[in-house]
């Protein structure tokens, strides 16, 4: 059996990552779709987010899901571990993301636009693995995706 404290930080790494998804979500899904960005920011139905010690689900804001750290002491100890490797994975991705992504708004050039966006292309590609294991870590805890979660799952997944 795992200790508490592993499990709990394991719930942290993962809230963290999901919320790193979620701030590059819809920007990846207008690079990936070339669609212009909208006047009015997409409003998710599902939000994936840490409360005290447990990982909550809810739907157009009402608590769908509760998964506490109690529910997680069966999963693998390597399992809850490695979670926290994909998260400063992906926090290392999300830095350089952050930084080469509005670039692209600038770009007059049509060789420099290419090259960002080829940039981008590499980013969401060595993010693949990490965006992948952090959703079925989810799964694993008894979260049940959809919304944009699964959406940027598929776009992801065919880069």
């Amino acid at each position: 059996m795992v200790d508490i404290a592993t499990i709990i930080a394991a719930i942290g790494a993962a809230t963290s990552a999901i919320e790193l998804f979620d701030k590059m979500a819809d920007q990846i899904e207008r690079f990936i779709t070339k669609r212009p960005t909208p006047d009015v920011p997409k409003e998710h139905r599902l939000k994936i987010e840490k409360s005290d010690a447990d990982i909550v689900a809810s739907s157009h804001g009402q608590v769908v899901q509760r998964i506490t750290a109690q529910d997680l002491v069966n999963l693998p100890p390597g399992q809850l571990q490695h979670i926290k490797v994909l998260e400063q994975s992906m926090e290392n991705h999300y830095a350089v993301w952050s930084q080469v992504y509005p670039q692209l708004a600038l770009m007059d050039s049509p060789v420099q636009k290419a090259r960002v966006e080829q940039q981008l292309r590499g980013i969401v590609v060595g993010m693949k693995g990490d965006l992948e294991g952090i959703l079925s870590f989810l799964e694993s805890c008894g979260i049940h995706l959809d919304d944009h979660y699964m959406h940027i799952r598929h776009l992801v997944g065919q880069q």
